[in-house]
């Protein structure tokens, strides 16, 4: 794993792991990261029993730390989903491939990977919904749209 691109964003970071510490989520491994180690190295950082209200479940952190919601079902995931103010990206995990295609379909993101994560192709549209992203999409042909202006024009031949 790299490093974070700055030291402020390294501090933005733990200050999400403590925030999530401080809120109450469990946190199994990681932490906030040492101060002596050369460079600006985030610990990954997992939490378990965090809650839709927390910090780090409504902020997209940018960093090694990721957030276990447990849910009693599909719809409760996808409720969650949509009253997130965020949609880059969702992960659906299911022998179902009927919930799959609804899930995908339902979900408020610009990109859903089903059963497995998604590393990016040069050639995929990339971008999120409501607060994560634009109203264009990098990568892409769809990227160009956003160098391109729609004009018509109506003329009468009468």
């Amino acid at each position: 794993m790299g490093s974070m691109i700055s030291k402020d964003h390294l501090a933005k970071v733990d200050g999400y792991i403590q925030k999530g510490i401080d809120e109450g989520a469990k946190m199994l491994l990681g932490g906030v990261s040492e101060t002596k180690q050369k460079g600006f190295f985030a610990k990954p950082t997992l939490f378990d029993n965090v809650k839709e209200n927390m910090t780090i479940a409504q902020e997209e952190i940018f960093g090694p730390v990721l957030g276990v919601l447990t849910v009693k079902n599909a719809e409760e995931a996808l409720k969650i989903a949509k009253n997130s103010k965020y949609g880059l990206h969702a992960s659906v995990f299911t022998q179902d491939i009927n919930k799959a295609f609804h899930l995908a379909k339902s979900l408020p993101c610009g990109t859903v990977s089903v059963n497995t994560f998604s590393e990016g192709d040069i050639k995929v549209p990339f971008g999120g919904y409501k607060q994560s992203g634009s109203l264009s999409r990098d990568q892409g042909t769809e990227a160009l749209n956003q160098y391109l202006q729609t004009k018509t024009i109506w003329i009468s031949h009468s």
